[in-house]
């Protein structure tokens, strides 16, 4: 028993030790960016050449560190459902900080998401948010915020930009379960704009709050289109609800079954 506790001890350490370089590696990628995004912005290139050849790369190597560094490595499913063009609203589960990185380095077209303004305020990390003019939001004003996005989004989506939300509200553990917000498939709904479903398996590998990172493999499944034109959002909402949480739990069971 003592040398089954210690042993497992030790590994959590390792774990914890690998997440903390792979922060540090991140830490000098995300310094990286700005001084490559904000000369870009300031020089006049444009916010799809600043995405596709700045951000997109960024993304594809931090995920690259994951696995390398701490053994986390990423297998997709569904990938064909992506459109190659077209407006897309992108709903998906929101289980840990590892959720935007894929979707920034493998969504088919450029991913817009909605974030707290106060985020400009972090240094380095806040500078980039602003230089790649994203959906900033003041979550303060409540109601308000939730409209201006409902007038800006659908400029994103005739800029070729995919928006990119998670109808959870924050990041949910495996094992737990929240209410999905309307607010994604109000927008989709509002403007006639198709749903792309992604479900994942992040929050076993990269746990929310946690520094140490899980060696595994996150699978991730992508899910048709849902049509939004013509419905009643709530309906829309349970929908996409019932997809990716079915999904989440199909996948849990193969990692189970292998």
């Amino acid at each position: 028993m003592d040398l089954f506790f210690w042993g497992y001890i030790a590994m959590k350490f390792l774990y914890a030790v690998r997440g903390w370089i792979f922060y540090l590696l991140l830490s000098v990628t995300i310094v990286g960016l700005a001084l490559a995004v904000l000369p870009a912005k300031l020089a006049g290139c444009s916010l799809r050449w600043r995405y596709d050849r700045l951000c997109r790369p960024w993304a594809k190597l931090v995920l690259r560190l994951l696995k390398v560094v701490c053994g986390v490595d990423v297998k997709a499913t569904g990938m064909e459902n992506m459109p190659d063009s077209g407006p897309v609203v992108v709903l998906s589960k929101h289980q840990s900080a590892w959720d935007p990185f894929w979707l920034g380095a493998y969504l088919k077209q450029p991913a817009c998401f909605l974030y707290k303004r106060s985020l400009h305020r972090i240094p380095v990390l806040g500078w980039i948010f602003w230089s790649m003019e994203m959906l900033a939001v003041d979550r303060s004003k409540g109601r308000t915020a939730f409209e201006h996005f409902m007038e800006t989004g659908p400029e994103f989506l005739k800029r070729g930009w995919w928006i990119c939300l998670f109808p959870e509200g924050t990041r949910v553990p495996p094992g737990e379960h929240v209410r999905y917000k309307t607010g994604g498939a109000r927008f989709a709904c509002a403007t006639g704009t198709p749903i792309l479903p992604v479900a994942h398996t992040a929050g076993t590998c990269w746990p929310k709050n946690s520094v140490a990172k899980i060696p595994g493999t996150i699978r991730v499944s992508v899910g048709p289109l849902i049509e939004t034109r013509g419905r009643d959002p709530h309906e829309v909402t349970a929908e996409v609800e019932a997809w990716i949480e079915a999904e989440v739990e199909r996948l849990y069971g193969e990692n189970a079954s292998r």
